[in-house]
């Protein structure tokens, strides 16, 4: 009897690369230009749309994560601010925070609708 092939998942990229590619989707005219180093609140909200973690019946929402993100008195987070914000945010509505990244990390690359 033939073995079958084993499947092997893709595997997954790590949060920060995610964070590096959302944060250089759709940047606005500002002075870093979308280079993947920060990311805006739009761009966050994109993401975690995509991820199917925003919006109605999700587990946040845009006030949620709009409220909190500039709670950081900044108009862009960089990477370990963003993981701050996270932690945050899931910390807010006690969701764990690495099921909240797997699906960061899982939805595809940015524009990618499931």
């Amino acid at each position: 009897m033939d073995k079958l092939p084993k499947t092997v998942a893709p595997e997954l990229p790590s949060l920060e690369a995610m964070f590096s590619s959302f944060a250089k989707y759709r940047p606005a005219l500002n002075s870093f230009q979308g280079d993947g180093q920060r990311i805006l609140l739009s761009q966050s909200d994109a993401w975690m749309q995509q991820a199917l973690l925003l919006g109605k019946e999700r587990p946040f929402t845009l006030t949620e994560t709009g409220v909190l993100f500039f709670s950081f008195s900044k108009s862009s987070l960089d990477f370990d601010e963003f993981q701050q914000f996270l932690e945050k945010l899931c910390d807010s509505k006690n969701i764990d925070v690495e099921k909240v990244k797997l699906s960061l990390v899982s939805c595809g690359p940015p524009g990618i609708v499931s």
